[in-house]
């Protein structure tokens, strides 16, 4: 073999090396950067979705008794983990647009849709005002069980949509939130947001729907 011959083999020798070795890398690299799926059983329900959206208490996976996830409006991207949160991050800004949800299984209990007009009703002021997104807002009653929150539902008896809001409060460093409960075959689900979000009530809805219904399949 001539010596230019055997440098020249060499030569391709290392490059098919150097091209198999950044091959293994980019593979590892896309190996390790792929998000991971996590996944719950609640009561019957068989839950699974990316791990970024499971929040800490809920982030083992397996049996549990209720399934708490977080995620970011308006596109739902997994928001149960706090690596973006860093000293410099806006946390007011942040809340702004995180949506908690905590699925149960379903019980014998009063079915949310019912809650507004056989629970509620009782306790609210007779004073009503409307609210942007077509929502209808009454206060509760000094001390009733639901003293210091309003009522944001869709007339007339809030099946298709009823919040429960506390009062603002400016001592507070966070902004106001607000729940929603609805029932979705055997889980119950219960929603909290900021009430900044109110308007977008109907894609609060939808997203959360859709994002449990994908984690059913």
């Amino acid at each position: 073999m001539s010596i230019r011959f055997a440098l020249s083999f060499v030569g391709v020798a290392a490059m098919a090396l150097l091209a198999g070795g950044a091959g293994f890398f980019g593979l590892s690299s896309y190996r390790a950067d792929a998000p991971t799926t996590a996944q719950a059983f609640v009561g019957p329900a068989r839950l699974t979705l990316p791990s970024g959206y499971f929040r800490p208490q809920s982030r083992g996976g397996g049996p549990v008794d209720q399934l708490a996830l977080a995620a970011f409006f308006p596109d739902f991207t997994p928001a149960g983990e706090v690596s973006d949160v860093t000293r410099d991050t806006n946390l007011a800004e942040r809340f702004e647009k995180l949506v908690f949800i905590t699925i149960r299984p379903s019980d014998s209990s009063l079915d949310p849709a019912d809650r507004p007009a056989r629970l509620y009703a009782r306790f609210l002021e007779p004073d009503g005002w409307s609210h942007p997104g077509g929502l209808v807002a009454r206060a509760f009653q000094a001390g009733s069980p639901f003293e210091g929150q309003e009522l944001y539902f869709v007339a007339p008896e809030g099946r298709d949509f009823a919040a429960r809001c506390r009062l603002p409060d400016q001592t507070q460093k966070t902004p106001n939130s607000c729940i929603y409960d609805f029932r979705l075959n055997d889980l119950d689900v219960e929603m909290r947001f900021p009430a900044a979000l109110l308007s977008e009530w109907q894609n609060l809805n939808a997203g959360v729907r859709g994002l449990i219904e994908t984690a059913r399949r």
